[in-house]
């Protein structure tokens, strides 16, 4: 389908940027929502042609799906650090609702994303897959748009698919590396919780993109895909070489500091364990993750300049 007509919605963001200039590559061409003149001039700058709307632009979206060979969700409504995503998940379940007006009847697939840290830990600290149990915390509010958008997949026949993004999508410089390396230069040290030990989830973004296009050329509606390739990284080791790049000290708290110091979602989040395992896209759909590792990326790949340009060199 490398010769087909993609729907991205998503694609001025750090994720859906990368899939549009790999898609285009592909030979894909690619239509993609704008919310603004600056989304249009970057999406023509990647490759892709802007059309203008949101989320809530229903129609938009269930006449650009009906167009499309594929439709690619990267999109939600929530705004991180902005009310709280219950707000926002209407909004996300009824642009999945229109999308898949568009696709019903046909075999053309909609690939949305979630995070992996949507899975419960395993207890004896094992890699999870797509099976595991959902994390019960009050705060997994985002498995309820991934539910969703399975059910279409069962109730209207649409050809519906979930790839669950990992806690560190990283890569090229930028997403929440690059964030955590501004707020450690700024707050004296970024720090862990209860030591740190918790294992987390990485992947480079072209190995999670490269994730993405290959479910839509081979994955089947209610596939589940974890985009995980890295599962043994400490948050310490990782936070400590967050920390060093910039020169500041590391640091532990406990999660209640965590918690009044941060909030309820930043202290979970530093909390969490979890170890998602990548298997299923590797021997379903042949994925091959072939992106920097993390930690080497951090010291002494394209975070370097990250690093130089927050302390002046």
């Amino acid at each position: 389908m490398s010769s087909g007509r993609l729907f991205v919605t998503g694609g001025t963001g750090y994720i859906g940027g990368v899939l549009i200039e790999l898609a285009v590559a592909d030979g894909y061409k690619v239509h993609a929502l704008s919310r603004s003149e600056d989304g249009d001039t970057k999406l023509r700058t990647l490759g892709a042609e802007p059309v203008r709307g949101d989320l809530a632009s229903l129609d938009v979206l269930r006449n650009e799906s009906k167009k499309a060979d594929a439709v690619i969700n990267l999109a939600t409504a929530y705004v991180f650090g902005q009310g709280k995503y219950e707000d926002a998940l209407p909004i996300d379940n009824a642009a999945i609702d229109a999308m898949c007006d568009g696709l019903v009847g046909t075999n053309r697939p909609l690939i949305t994303t979630s995070g992996t840290l949507s899975a419960q830990a395993d207890p004896n600290g094992n890699e999870t897959n797509e099976d595991a149990p959902p994390e019960p915390s009050h705060l997994n509010v985002r498995i309820q748009a991934e539910n969703h958008a399975l059910a279409q997949a069962k109730e209207r026949g649409v050809r519906v698919m979930i790839v669950r993004m990992s806690p560190f999508t990283y890569g090229s410089g930028g997403s929440g590396i690059a964030r955590f390396m501004g707020m450690a230069k700024n707050m004296g040290g970024l720090p862990t919780v209860n030591g740190g030990g918790n294992r987390t989830t990485a992947v480079h973004v072209n190995d999670a993109v490269r994730l993405v296009l290959l479910a839509v050329e081979k994955g089947e509606a209610g596939d589940v895909f974890n985009a995980g390739s890295q599962t043994e990284v400490t948050m310490g080791v990782l936070f400590n070489a967050i920390n060093s790049s910039v020169g500041v000290p590391n640091k532990d708290i406990t999660y209640d500091e965590a918690f009044a110091g941060f909030g309820e979602n930043i202290a979970w989040f530093l909390k969490a364990e979890n170890r998602a395992s990548g298997a299923k896209a590797q021997k379903k759909l042949g994925w091959q993750p072939k992106g920097t590792p993390v930690l080497e990326d951090i010291n002494s790949g394209s975070y370097v300049a990250v690093a130089n340009a927050l302390l002046g060199k």
